[in-house]
């Protein structure tokens, strides 16, 4: 966006969010801070907020929704200066998730073509990057639009020279299957995937319109874990959602504790207007909610430690990310390390880990 309007001086642009109520709220208050901080300055607004309600934007110079901003910086390959190159393969999501907006106000697919992708790709390598990560709102869907599929475009990927490692942002459960990490298998991937679950009950599964069960999510967990070793799994987890009592949200905490989960996202549920869930009201107090989301975050942290601590001995590239006296990067298995010494930022390094405490991992040359 910066690159598409740098003939504008004093330029502010306000991305948007509308995936919870409370995520709205805080893009309008960002935005009215901008208007009053910076007076003399051009402000854009942009993102899925403003597609909702253009109207509380209007003070802006220009409302761009999301599709109106994917035409604009088409072709436009970005120069993000962090050590990980962020590439977004596709927008939008058609699935009808009852709790989540992100399908009405994002509903149409549009990929880039692999052409473009790996025409990005020879973009971020000529720049430096170690690391790429393939992000889209939903990236399972990549491809559905043009007669393709995620695997085609992975498969697209093999013959790169001198392909950086690659990381997938957030994987649907449905998508995992032998085909594709099969495919994976054959790429430089990292040893991480983010695997939305939401729940683990399957009545709260069926009520949020998930198209899977508990039992799917086993299947996907086991595939990966045996394909590779010392592998991280991640997942989003939702609180609260209305009907979860305490045998449900059990349900999930002993799935979560059984499973190889190393990270979660975890999010009381909050109604938003304007999905077929918000009906269903908010049943569940926020007391319990916070009892329910505190109760994971103590579960996983002690499920990060334990993993952590069984790669102790084990070598791991990282790609540095801080140059300071301490440095500090990220194993392909999404583990931070920090390191005694003085590489350059974006530069990959081979490291022992050799030291891990409750909150910190720390490494050797």
């Amino acid at each position: 966006m910066l690159k598409n309007f740098s003939d504008i001086e004093n330029l502010v642009i306000v991305n948007t969010c509308c995936v919870t109520k409370e995520a709205e709220i805080k893009s309008l208050r960002k935005f009215r801070q901008s208007l009053k901080r910076y007076p003399n300055s051009k402000i854009i607004a942009t993102g899925c907020a403003c597609r909702v309600y253009p109207e509380k934007f209007s003070a802006a110079y220009q409302v761009i929704d999301n599709v109106q901003r994917n035409s604009i910086i088409k072709g436009i390959f970005p120069d993000p200066g962090k050590a990980r190159f962020f590439l977004k393969i596709e927008d939008g999501c058609n699935e009808k998730c009852t709790y989540c907006i992100v399908s009405k106000v994002r509903n149409k697919i549009e990929s880039k073509t692999i052409d473009n992708i790996k025409e990005e790709i020879y973009w971020a390598i000529s720049l430096g990057y170690k690391e790429i990560v393939l992000v889209g709102a939903n990236i399972g869907l990549y491809g559905v639009d043009r007669g393709l599929h995620l695997i085609d475009l992975l498969q697209a990927l093999k013959g790169i020279p001198d392909l950086p490692r690659i990381r997938l942002s957030s994987v649907e459960p449905k998508f995992i299957d032998a085909e594709l990490i099969q495919c994976l298998k054959d790429l430089p991937v990292c040893r991480h995937f983010h695997i939305p679950i939401q729940s683990a009950d399957d009545n709260i599964l069926s009520r949020m319109r998930r198209g899977y069960d508990a039992a799917h999510l086993k299947r996907s967990l086991d595939l990966i874990n045996r394909n590779f070793d010392d592998v991280a799994i991640g997942g989003d987890v939702i609180v609260g959602f209305p009907g979860e009592g305490e045998k449900e949200f059990l349900n999930t905490y002993k799935f979560i504790e059984s499973n190889s989960f190393t990270h979660l996202h975890i999010f009381p549920y909050s109604p938003r207007p304007g999905t077929e869930a918000y009906d269903l009201g908010d049943s569940v107090v926020r007391e319990e909610k916070r009892r329910r989301l505190w109760e994971l975050k103590n579960l996983i942290a002690d499920k990060n430690y334990q993993f952590r601590k069984n790669l102790l001995g084990k070598t791991f590239n990282i790609i540095v990310e801080t140059n300071a006296d301490i440095i500090s990067g990220l194993t392909d298995n999404y583990i931070r390390v920090e390191v005694n010494g003085d590489y350059d930022k974006n530069t990959l390094i081979k490291i022992k880990i050799n030291e891990v405490s409750k909150n910190k991992t720390y490494g050797s040359i």
